[in-house]
């Protein structure tokens, strides 16, 4: 007994605190040390807070009371995966002067390459191509877009039978070009309205009286262009893109929107956002080639509001660039290894001949040709490979061509 007090009378709790919105919170007491700290590192691990710590809290016999933080931790945060460059597939575009680099086949490319790159800015390429900004922001990572120039260059010059050397000096020139065309723009800018989403075929008007035909297309877009900036998520520019198209489907103004809206389709996450939600893959990839070859009544299937209005136009002819690039989109997925029910792998060859029967048209093709039915082989062949492993013959299953 010291100054009247009991130090054999203690009583310990440990509380564990959570950091929210910048302020300590509560989050449980405890009763042991190791059980409050467990629970504080569970909290770290699975991602409820950034910071943890536990306060021990001593209550005396006189009321008086002690506290000290026993442990305290802050969660390592994410390392960032560097960005992807990918190697183009399909048919190549072969730029030789700079205008060929806003063409549909040159933006497809660019997408393909650069798809991890505009994804994480929020992005497509008609507005990497147009905006100053956005081009000086990656001539800033020069080691990417050099990396994107020789995947390009290289399999362009395969193709063309020539150096890789001479297409990386050609596109090192075009790419030049190109920012120069957009800083000339941002200097510019200010001579022309601002469009704010509403008479297009005005600022079309106005554009061709000031420039004329020829740099009508490339200011148009950069003005477009400075209109997406305002909207931060691939999936907003989505949205507010279809109803512009809607809206500018009797002035003809509508291909304009379409070349950018199939852009945005060249992500894989936007694709399925707009086609959610579906109870798998392989209804999804359905409902899909079901919009691309302009079923009767897709329409009325599709739930998302803004793939309901991509899917009423393109039946209409009005959105040639946006179904092209849905149906690359569609064959890219077949021709992956993903289940088409991950929950239900038996239902696999079930779902995969009532994709192919929604693929094929009234005259026997099938959307792809022959890209989709070595697709569907390979599929097929899994198929096989994977009951006769279930069955034990895995080296029947292996030697299975």
């Amino acid at each position: 007994m010291i100054f009247g007090v009991n130090f054999w009378n203690k009583k310990k709790t440990f509380e564990v605190f959570l950091k929210k919105d910048d302020r300590w919170q509560l989050h449980v007491l405890c009763e042991e040390e190791p059980e409050a700290i467990n629970e504080a590192q569970l909290l770290l691990r699975l991602n409820k807070t950034t910071h943890v710590k536990v306060v021990r809290h001593r209550a005396l016999s006189s009321s008086a009371a002690s506290e000290m933080v026993v442990y305290e931790a802050t969660a390592n945060p994410p390392k960032e995966k560097p960005i992807v460059v990918s190697t183009p597939v399909g048919e190549l575009a072969v730029c030789k002067v700079v205008d060929d680099l806003y063409t549909a086949d040159a933006r497809r490319t660019i997408g393909q390459v650069m798809r991890d790159y505009m994804q994480r800015s929020n992005i497509c390429t008609t507005e990497l191509l147009h905006s100053f900004s956005h081009i000086r922001k990656l001539q800033d990572a020069q080691g990417l877009v050099n990396a994107a120039m020789h995947r390009v260059g290289a399999a362009q010059a395969a193709a063309m039978n020539v150096s890789v050397k001479e297409r990386m000096t050609l596109l090192d020139g075009l790419l030049t070009q190109c920012q120069q065309k957009a800083r000339n723009f941002a200097a510019e800018r200010g001579s022309y309205p601002e469009f704010k989403g509403q008479d297009l075929a005005g600022l079309s008007t106005f554009i061709q009286q000031k420039v004329g035909l020829e740099q009508h297309d490339y200011v148009l877009n950069s003005l477009l262009s400075v209109w997406l900036f305002e909207f931060r998520s691939l999936l907003a520019k989505v949205d507010i893109l279809a109803r512009l198209a809607q809206d500018n489907v009797e002035n003809g103004m509508v291909r304009h929107i379409d070349a950018i809206l199939a852009d945005t389709m060249i992500f894989a996450e936007v694709v399925q956002e707009l086609f959610a939600p579906q109870p798998n893959l392989g209804t999804a990839l359905k409902v899909m080639g079901s919009v691309v070859l302009c079923r009767k009544g897709i329409a009325d299937a599709v739930t998302n509001p803004t793939m309901k209005i991509i899917a009423n136009l393109i039946p209409q002819g009005h959105l040639p660039q946006t179904q092209a690039a849905l149906a690359d989109r569609l064959l890219r997925e077949i021709n992956t290894d993903r289940p088409l029910d991950q929950r239900a792998p038996d239902q696999e060859g079930a779902l995969l001949d009532a994709l192919v029967l929604s693929l094929t048209g009234d005259d026997g093709t099938i959307l792809g040709g022959e890209r989709t039915h070595q697709s569907v082989e390979r599929r097929r062949l899994r198929q096989r490979q994977e009951m006769l492993r279930a069955q034990g013959l895995h080296s029947v299953a292996d030697n299975l061509r």
